[in-house]
């Protein structure tokens, strides 16, 4: 991470300070409409949704602009990041953008408390996802929660819980869900269309250089780096342990599997329309070609077994081919024919030994808008990727990662949730929390 000069803290720090005063933590309904008839009731359905974006600075700053160009469904009142450098740009585009600057806090547990806001999106690291969510459900509020949903299977499933004891709107953000393309993908494999689908293959060969290496050091002005840790363990701050790379240690996230590749897994897991977890996993790789402080594996081969089909998934860092023209996707093998989705949004059917094109489609999405809809209709069954969706999609990535780092074939019982005879396993399914930042057991 670049260092910060003294001049372009105190830049960042006065533009912060004037972003704050801008919209006092008093003012009700700040900047939500300008007709509003009364600030200080909750938002109607026909009223602008009041959103705050928690961690603004990659997927936070697509949320931002996601629920800003729905002008007319939401508006970005509050933001919260951590770092108070990042808040501040994201602060001053929000106000280019409405004319108000939105509030800005720097612990979430002070946002919460903001009883102005009606809806909480939450881009942070993962190993915060399921703690953001089940608390801002608890403080009544509807979550969009970003990929993975969890830092650990048994996180969410609370997370689900939660949503259900508290009767909240909670969207994973898994937008391939949304994409038109690939609901006609769905409904070309529901039709039979490629016979009986007996193998999909979730590809993730996105390129994931060396990190390198980086000392301990202090941590940079603006950051509140106790937040940033939240459920993780106690530990000296290292760059490279930060912003975005923090992706490859299990501390805090889930290695590609868990980062890109949770995309292509939901994709499989929808196309096999498989919704309860695999019987048995068994996963092998390593973090080849370089050496750096990354923790997680650069190239990953994941099978995962049901009773009429299997799931394979794999993650390649390095250079590599593509299959079928696809490097980010999936294929779908049926006794009929394949199907392959190549990325986000378009899919392509082969028949026969030569492979011979079929159908062919593409189309994208919205997938914010998707959950204002269902926010509105206070009706969850609008969703396209509900927290349920999510949660299963997630853990089967948690369980490959298991099965990695533990080096052995996984056996599971899908009604439970855990493994079979294997406390070993089974502790990995969870982690100890560091106080107070603690996903509760019960909701």
């Amino acid at each position: 991470m670049r260092s910060i000069d003294r001049r372009s803290f105190l830049h960042n720090t006065a533009a912060l300070a004037a972003a704050m005063a801008a919209v006092p933590a008093s003012s009700p309904r700040a900047a939500a409409s300008s007709d509003d008839p009364d600030p200080g009731k909750p938002a109607g359905p026909n009223e602008v949704l009041r959103v705050a974006v928690v961690g603004v600075r990659g997927r936070g700053n697509d949320h931002i602009q996601g629920f800003t160009s729905l002008k007319k469904e939401a508006r970005v009142t509050a933001i919260c990041d951590i770092d108070q450098n990042v808040a501040a740009t994201r602060s001053k585009y929000l106000e280019e953008q409405n004319g108000t600057a939105p509030k800005i806090y720097q612990d979430i547990r002070k946002l919460l408390d903001d009883k102005d806001i009606d809806i909480i999106s939450v881009a942070t690291t993962n190993h915060w996802h399921a703690l953001a969510t089940i608390w801002g459900i608890q403080a009544g509020k509807d979550v969009y929660v970003e990929k993975p949903v969890s830092h650990n299977v048994s996180e969410g499933r609370r997370m689900v819980e939660a949503a259900r004891k508290y009767d909240k709107i909670v969207q994973t953000g898994t937008q391939c869900r949304s994409s038109k393309g690939l609901q006609e993908a769905m409904e070309f494999i529901r039709a039979g269309k490629l016979g009986q689908v007996y193998l999909a293959k979730g590809l993730c060969y996105k390129p994931r250089g060396s990190i390198g290496h980086k000392p301990d050091g202090p941590v940079p002005a603006g950051v509140d780096y106790n937040i940033w840790l939240g459920p993780a363990p106690e530990r000296p701050f290292n760059a490279n342990r930060f912003h975005y790379n923090w992706h490859w240690f299990w501390d805090y996230g889930n290695g590609d599997l868990g980062n890109q590749g949770i995309h292509q897994m939901d994709l499989a897991r929808w196309g096999l329309n498989k919704h309860e977890l695999p019987k048995a996993v068994l996963a092998s790789g390593g973090r080849f070609g370089y050496k750096d402080d990354g923790e997680t594996p650069n190239t990953l081969g994941v099978a995962f077994e049901f009773d009429d089909c299997e799931l394979q998934f794999e993650v390649r860092g390095l250079p590599t081919n593509d299959e079928l023209k696809v490097k980010v996707g999936d294929i779908f093998y049926g006794t009929e024919g394949i199907l392959a989705i190549n990325s986000y949004s378009s899919w392509q059917v082969y028949f026969g030994d030569k492979l011979e094109k079929g159908p062919s489609g593409s189309g994208n999405g919205d997938h914010y808008a998707n959950f204002l809809k269902a926010v509105r209709a206070r009706d969850r069954k609008i969703l396209n990727a509900e927290i349920e969706e999510g949660h299963l999609s997630s853990a089967y990535c948690h369980l490959g990662n298991i099965a990695y780092r533990l080096g052995r074939k996984l056996h599971i019982n899908p009604s439970t949730e855990s493994f079979v005879n294997d406390a070993e396993a089974d502790a990995m399914l969870t982690r100890e929390y560091r106080k107070p930042f603690v996903v509760p057991e019960k909701v």
